[in-house]
């Protein structure tokens, strides 16, 4: 199973995949065009499901139209354990970076919390 994990922002996005147990950062989008480039994403990796933290409810009704499975997932310090974690990068890498990493985090905790139910 290929997964694809969001990380929504008013004006960032961040994209994560997994095509097996580990999530790893893909790109930043700018949230206005993300729908498009997420549906572009989907057919080049062969995505079977997204994962979503927290986000507004008409792009999560935008994002069933793609007809895949929709996991939310908790996000809760995500975007702080990114920023953590890039402590030691350039603060123009950390700012391109930290919402893909918040995508990797978020998809990472779901891929672990469901292999242990």
């Amino acid at each position: 199973m290929n997964y694809l994990g969001l990380d929504y922002g008013e004006s960032h996005m961040g994209v994560a995949l997994a095509t097996g147990p580990l999530a790893e950062p893909l790109t930043t989008l700018d949230t206005r065009s993300a729908l498009q480039l997420i549906k572009q994403l989907i057919t080049e990796h062969n995505i079977d499901e997204l994962v979503i933290g927290d986000c507004p409810e008409r792009f999560l009704n935008k994002l069933s139209e793609l007809e895949l499975p929709i996991n939310q997932a908790d996000e809760t310090l995500s975007t702080h354990d990114a920023t953590q974690s890039l402590l030691h990068t350039s603060q123009s890498r950390r700012k391109n970076t930290e919402h893909a990493v918040a995508a990797a985090i978020i998809l990472q905790n779901w891929l672990d919390s469901s292999r242990s139910l």
